[in-house]
């Protein structure tokens, strides 16, 4: 996985994709909406260094969220997030014997809105890796920026991260997608963002999977990211 990413292409057909919007739709008016500013590390600030240095550096992020409880019991998106064909390919691609979904009641599948304006800045995962269905794109905007490997367990890189923040790093790549482009990305390591999104909305489904089964967020996440803890 040399950029840190694996997009498939037409994973999901046209027809389907819009039955998946279509029936989630009805809930996208109960969505939750967050804004907040934070560091790149998504962790509290370290007092070691001062708050202009790209470990404490402030991003802005904003964006709504349907919840999985949210999501029709009929939704397709409850079959592929199931799919048992899937699991095994993406616990191949990560070289693990197996993964399994979350059991968390508002995390394990969740719908991302980034519309009027609304963005994610640059960040690290918590997770080793994220798998998304791009469901629509944004008519304008909306793109998703990478810099691959920016960082390692051994080596931060902090002078690499000070010129993305910055707007002065030459590695920013771009992640294409289509609607019904399946993507798993190796976020921990490698710094990402989206950039505002206009016009039409951009909606992502993440589906959520760990190396152990029962994985479930804490409920301060869940508070911060759906405005609830169940």
């Amino acid at each position: 996985m040399k950029d840190g990413a694996v997009v498939l292409d037409g994973f999901m057909r046209p027809d389907a994709v819009q039955q998946v919007i279509s029936n989630v739709e009805p809930s996208m008016k109960d969505a939750f909406y967050c804004s907040n500013e934070h560091n790149v590390y998504l962790i509290n600030d370290d007092p070691d260094f001062d708050n202009e240095h790209p470990r404490n550096r402030k991003v802005y992020s904003d964006k709504g969220i349907v919840a999985y409880d949210q999501i029709p019991a009929e939704n397709l998106l409850h079959q592929v997030y199931g799919w048992q064909a899937l699991k095994d390919f993406i616990a191949q691609l990560m070289g693990s014997p197996e993964i399994f979904p979350y059991t968390d009641p508002l995390g394990s599948v969740n719908i991302n809105i980034n519309n009027d304006g609304r963005q994610l800045g640059w960040h690290y995962d918590n997770s080793k890796f994220v798998t998304t269905l791009m469901l629509q794109p944004a008519s304008d905007g909306g793109v998703y920026e990478y810099v691959p490997w920016l960082r390692s367990e051994e080596d931060q890189n902090f002078d690499g991260l000070d010129k993305v923040l910055k707007g002065k790093s030459d590695e920013v790549q771009i992640l294409k997608q289509e609607a019904g482009s399946f993507v798993l990305f190796m976020g921990k390591y490698t710094a990402h963002r989206v950039t505002p999104s206009h016009g039409d909305p951009r909606l992502v489904a993440v589906l959520s999977y760990g190396p152990e089964p029962g994985k479930t967020l804490t409920k301060e996440t869940r508070q911060l990211f759906y405005g609830r803890t169940q």
